[in-house]
This record gives structure tokens, sequence and C-alpha cells, in this order.
């Protein structure tokens, strides 16, 4: 399995896209997130909007969701393409819906629904991909929203946008490569994230599985994450750079 990410920037990057994960393998993609930053991503990798086959939505901020209107009219433009199969957490797909219903319901062909543009699986706990299966991990995020990490054994926790869960870290960091978890990396104190100071309270061994996402453009370039990983075992993800079997 394959981990590029399409962007590693928190909700307000400007550098480097907002957190989206793309994950290759078995012939196929699954695509974590899609903000609309995505598409130059993709662009980049030499991709076409059409060739993502899976979707996972983890929770319904707009830095997560806003290229899905695009995503969803690509499709429409170019016909003869699949739909992309949107794997969405049940409690999700209304609201989900009335997100994106104001740029999708209304065309020159008529009234959509939001199976026009996508073939969707709503998902409780887990689900699977080519063989692969995928599990539910609800996050900390913010108080009574609803948001979700993925556990993919014996590969991965990816876990979204959360706050410190350091209980749920200490019981999957021996089943899993990597630990892809979300860092600010502000020295501000961010009531719904996870700081580094309350990372580096992990034991050593743990940390040296994770690898950052979702922070501030402070860590875009080569030089401030080299620096950062010559005094820490924790890693910056690095925007478009693919990770091999983690």
């Amino acid at each position: 399995m394959k981990v590029t990410f399409l962007g590693c920037g928190d909700g307000f990057s400007l550098e480097q896209g907002h957190n989206s994960a793309l994950l290759t393998f078995a012939g196929t993609n699954l695509c974590i997130d899609f903000p609309e930053s995505n598409h130059l991503g993709l662009h980049r990798l030499g991709m076409q909007l059409n060739q993502i086959e899976n979707l996972f939505i983890t929770h319904l901020h707009e830095d997560h969701i806003n290229g899905l209107q695009k995503l969803a009219l690509f499709h429409k433009v170019y016909p003869g393409q699949t739909k992309p199969k949107l794997y969405i957490p049940t409690g999700l797909k209304a609201d989900l819906w009335q997100c994106l219903r104001h740029g999708l319901e209304l065309t020159t062909r008529g009234k959509r629904e939001f199976e026009d543009y996508f073939d969707i699986i709503c998902v409780d706990h887990e689900f699977e991909i080519a063989g692969i299966r995928f599990e539910l991990v609800q996050t900390l995020h913010v108080p009574d929203m609803l948001s979700y990490g993925l556990l993919c054994k014996p590969y991965f926790y990816f876990s979204g946008d959360t706050r410190f869960d350091e209980s749920y870290i200490l019981s999957i960091a021996d089943e899993v490569q990597t630990i892809y978890y979300e860092c600010h990396l502000q020295n501000d104190q961010l009531p719904s994230h996870t700081s580094l100071e309350e990372l580096l309270t992990l034991p050593v061994a743990i940390q040296a599985k994770m690898l950052l996402m979702h922070y501030v453009d402070d860590y875009v370039h080569a030089a401030a994450r080299d620096q950062f990983h010559a005094e820490y075992k924790l890693r910056i993800a690095e925007p478009l750079r693919g990770y091999d079997g983690e």
C-alpha cells in the first residue's frame, strides 16, 4: 500500500494544500477527504479528478469537503467514467448532502440527487475495498460533532482531525506500522487539535512510528522539516511524497 499526501496543511494553509491522503493498493485507490486543493495535488501527480475511485470523508469541516462539488461535476462533464464510491459514516450523509446540494441539485438537465453523483455506501463500523479492511474510529475533534479516523491493520492508523487521544494511540501502536496523526505544530494550544507538546509525552518507540499531518505552513519547506527531524523522533509528512508500505 502506498500513501501519498495530496496536501498536509491545516484549514488556513496557503502553500501546501489542505490535509488529504491518497491510498493506492490492489489496482485501485481511496482518497481520505477531498478539499478543493486536491485538484492541484492530483494534477501535480499527473492524475485527473475522474481517476479517484473511492472516497472516505472524516468530518464536515470545509477544508475537508470543499472539493467534492468539483469532483462530482467533473464526472458529469466528462461522461463515461464510473461514479466514485463514497464511503460515508451514516451520521454524516444527510448533512453532507446539505453542504453540497446548493451546487449540485439544480442542473440544466433537471433536479439531481446525491446518488446521481456518487455510489454512496453508508458505514457504521468498517468497510472493505479490494480485500483491505478499514475500521472507523470516532475521534475527539469538536464536542458533539461526528468525526472519524481510519484504522487499517497492519498498515496504519489515520487520525483525521482530533484532540490528543493517548489511550487509543497506546492501544493500537503495536498493531500498525505507521500512525498518521494530526499536529498543528504551533505554539498556541488549539482545543480541537493535537499539540506537539502532547505527542512528546508518548513513548519514544511510538513517536518513531508517527507521521505528522494537518500542520501550519511554517514546516512546508524541507529545511524546516529537516531541522525538526534532527531534534525529534517524530516525522513530518511531506506533500506529494509517497510513503510505501507504511
